[in-house]
């Protein structure tokens, strides 16, 4: 089958929105290199790769973007759409170059061709994400989370997830009822599971993503995870004790109107995606309707904000 390869360069600031643009029109898929955190691998205390000083100078700062579409769309229409799509994101974030040109390739070009980068890793002492083509032995208190991210955005190794994973390792109790807002493969929503909680509610607007975080959880074998498309709005309002999100700040900002429908009072609400320069707009979008901030952490350019809801509504 062939695919049209759509190659975007852009800044880490704005990767996290262009991938959940792409996702939002219809990509297959998606592969990002960011060189920063190739450095940060390279660099890192223990790490057994080696390269020179010319070689890290070589990677430069754009993170490449390859989106993968349909070899039956209409690459002009398809181009057009993307650039106006840019060109809205760019109000917000500074895209970089951005659109870069489009090439096709054939489906096992790049379908599979990542996976040899993707090793276990830590999340947190605790929580150990592992491929599931990969091995490794559990040590002592640890949880495994295995992982096929195949189509759906998140592996684990962004900043924003790695801090959520953090948070809800931090604040998850036992028999908590939890929503995952944005699950893409449904990471978090396994590692709520694992950590205790009661049940689950995971939701994507990408059909993708629900079927990969079904799959995952199969995989897991964890059984209190409910996948369903749609958005918050969409479901129950059932109240939980905590909701984690790792989306954009836009949608962070939407979700402040309606989220404490869904939420237990004094209920926590997990949130990031969110880049430093908005940090403050989203506090204080939440603090407008009462929330108060337990909690803020920040790792590179992201931030990750845990909001506690009123105790009276």
């Amino acid at each position: 089958m062939k695919w049209y390869e759509i190659i975007i360069k852009t800044t880490g600031e704005a990767q996290e929105a262009i991938c959940e643009m792409f996702s939002s029109i219809g990509s297959g898929g998606v592969s990002i290199e960011d060189p920063d955190d190739i450095r940060k691998e390279i660099l890192k205390e223990g790490s057994l790769d080696y390269a020179d000083d010319e070689f890290i100078n070589s990677l430069g700062e754009d993170v490449i973007i390859r989106a993968y579409f349909s070899g039956d769309r209409n690459i002009f229409e398809l181009e057009s759409l993307i650039r106006e799509k840019l060109k809205f994101i760019n109000n917000f974030l500074n895209i970089g170059e951005g659109y870069a040109g489009f090439s096709e390739v054939d489906d096992e070009d790049w379908s599979t061709s990542w996976k040899k980068y993707y090793k276990p890793f830590h999340l947190t002492d605790r929580l150990v994400v592992k491929p599931t083509w990969e091995s490794y032995e559990k040590k002592d208190r640890e949880i495994v989370i295995q992982l096929d991210p195949g189509m759906a955005f998140g592996t684990g190794t962004h900043e924003t997830t790695s801090m959520c994973a953090v948070l809800l390792e931090k604040y998850i109790k036992h028999d908590d009822i939890v929503i995952d807002v944005g699950c893409g493969t449904g990471i978090l929503s396994i590692i709520a599971s694992k950590l205790g909680a009661l049940n689950v509610t995971a939701i994507d607007i990408d059909q993708v993503a629900v079927n990969i975080t079904k799959e995952n959880c199969k995989i897991n074998n964890v059984e209190n995870i409910h996948a369903v498309k749609g958005v918050l709005n969409d479901i129950d309002k059932s109240k939980a004790h905590v909701i984690v999100a790792n989306i954009i700040a836009n949608v962070v900002i939407d979700l402040s109107y309606s989220i404490i429908e869904y939420l237990k009072n004094d209920g926590l609400f997990i949130t990031s995606g969110i880049i430093k320069e908005r940090k403050q707009e989203v506090i204080d979008e939440y603090e407008k309707k009462g929330f108060s901030v337990e909690e803020v952490k920040e790792n590179g350019e992201w931030v990750a904000i845990v909001f506690k809801c009123p105790s009276s509504l």
